[in-house]
């Protein structure tokens, strides 16, 4: 809405991302434009973005999947001008750590970036709640604005607005919580490294997370490829062994119900791909040293 998207602009998103992605496309009208993404990093393919560009093109939303920085410089140089929304939900204090950006952090370099304080994320609240960020001023008030009913001040209503409002209890867990973030992501890097150790020789097309050159990584989720036939079986391994794992995301979203009306017009094979064969396990950085160890142990027993 800030950035005046009306019926008819399109919105390039990847098709590999969760659905809060591509609604706010739809919901206000516009075409949600799919793109595909990196096979190896899971981030929005900056070669896919450019082969969907049209003079209709309004922006693009950057997702920030399991973690780690999309190629921000990589999508301002293909398509230049192009307001780009970073969709931080999943990288909170990640960093960019080469290139245009580098020592910034993700959220901070588009237009906009946008965060989310869902309990399951790297900064957690209470409850839902998120946040957005923008360096330029004008379109951070407007934003801003709209947040609390479109007004400028009490009950002075310059434009259409809707109540997207941090609840003040959980602005205050959070403002607590973030003192805790930096250790917080450290426990989870280490975490990450353990894994890293440990499924090194695992065969049987087992692949592991790979972190970009221009990024420093996490680890949001801690996301495997394995062979899409084993997949299932995988999973109810894990979970006869007590141990939980999730599949983010095993419908790209041009084939969910929703969004099936927005035609693909470019090949999203990676994101398809992706679907059939992702699966994450355990990163919070709340495990025990004995969890670690039981979650390395399943894992390895499954797959050596």
């Amino acid at each position: 809405m800030a950035l005046a998207i009306k019926p008819g602009d399109e919105v390039i998103v990847p098709a590999f991302t969760y659905a809060a992605s591509a609604e706010v496309i739809a919901i206000l009208g516009a075409v949600a434009v799919w793109c595909d993404v990196n096979q190896s990093t899971f981030t929005i393919d900056p070669d896919s973005v450019k082969s969907v560009l049209s003079d209709k093109t309004a922006a693009i939303i950057a997702v920030h999947l399991y973690g780690q920085c999309a190629d921000i410089e990589a999508l301002e140089n293909c398509a230049p001008g192009i307001p780009i929304v970073e969709d931080t939900a999943q990288a909170f204090g990640a960093a960019f750590t080469a290139g245009k950006y580098v020592g910034r952090h993700a959220g901070t370099v588009g237009a906009f970036g946008t965060f989310s304080f869902f309990p399951t994320k790297n900064l957690g609240g209470l409850g839902d709640g998120g946040a957005i960020a923008s360096t330029n001023a004008s379109l951070l008030a407007k934003a801003k604005s709209i947040a609390s009913h479109g007004q400028s001040k009490k009950y002075h209503h310059d434009q259409l607005g809707v109540n997207s409002r941090l609840d003040p209890i959980h602005a205050a867990a959070l403002i607590v919580k973030l003192n805790y973030l930096p250790q917080a992501l450290i426990a989870k890097v280490g975490i990450a490294g353990q894994y890293f150790s440990a499924f090194a020789s695992l065969n049987k097309g087992v692949k592991l997370p790979l972190t970009a050159s221009f990024s420093n990584h996490t680890y949001h989720q801690f996301t495997l490829r394995v062979p899409s036939e084993k997949r299932d079986d995988f999973a109810s391994f894990m979970n006869e062994s007590g141990i939980t794992t999730m599949i983010y995301y095993p419908i790209p979203l041009h084939k969910q119900n929703a969004y099936a009306h927005f035609e693909p017009r470019t090949s999203l094979s990676v994101s398809e791909s992706l679907s059939n064969c992702v699966i994450s396990i355990p990163v919070h950085e709340a495990l025990e040293p004995h969890e670690v160890r039981a979650i390395r142990a399943a894992v390895t027993t499954y797959f050596s």
